[in-house]
């Protein structure tokens, strides 16, 4: 789990998920980050791992996602999808559109790389359905129909 402002975000052991998001977290732009619907910003270990073997420097927290996720494929985080993770509920809400603030931790700047429409790399926002906390090693739950 991250959070702070700017990127890289910093890990943290637990936290607070509230209706806005992870609290303490900042987002310094508010017109394209912060929106309910994206109160988190969720990513797959599997997804990295993906970008770091095409040669990207990237690490968890890098491109400003609040949970990290491992064991699950990066390609089943897809809008629509539910999740449980420690006390917190939600659904997936919308792929996160890549921001050029990324471009360090890839390789020739092409922070482009992890577009959903590249495949199954993107970040996905979420929306959260019940607060609560959230630890490191707490189960993360995905119920997708596909």
């Amino acid at each position: 789990m991250h959070a702070s402002k700017g990127l890289p975000k910093k890990p943290i052991d637990s936290a607070v998920i509230g209706w806005k998001g992870v609290e303490g977290d900042v987002q310094s732009s508010r017109a394209h980050h912060g929106r309910p619907w994206q109160a988190l910003c969720i990513w797959s270990t599997d997804a990295i791992e993906t970008l770091r073997a095409q040669g990207h420097p990237i690490a968890p927290g890098y491109a400003g996602e609040n949970i990290t996720v491992a064991g699950i494929p990066a390609g089943a985080f897809r809008p629509g999808a539910q999740f449980r993770v420690g006390s917190v509920r939600g659904f997936l809400s919308s792929y996160a559109w890549p921001c050029s603030q990324n471009k360090d931790w890839f390789a020739g700047g092409d922070f482009m790389a992890m577009c959903h429409e590249n495949g199954d790399l993107s970040r996905v926002y979420a929306m959260v359905t019940a607060t609560g906390t959230v630890s490191v090693g707490d189960t993360f739950e995905l119920f997708t129909d596909r």
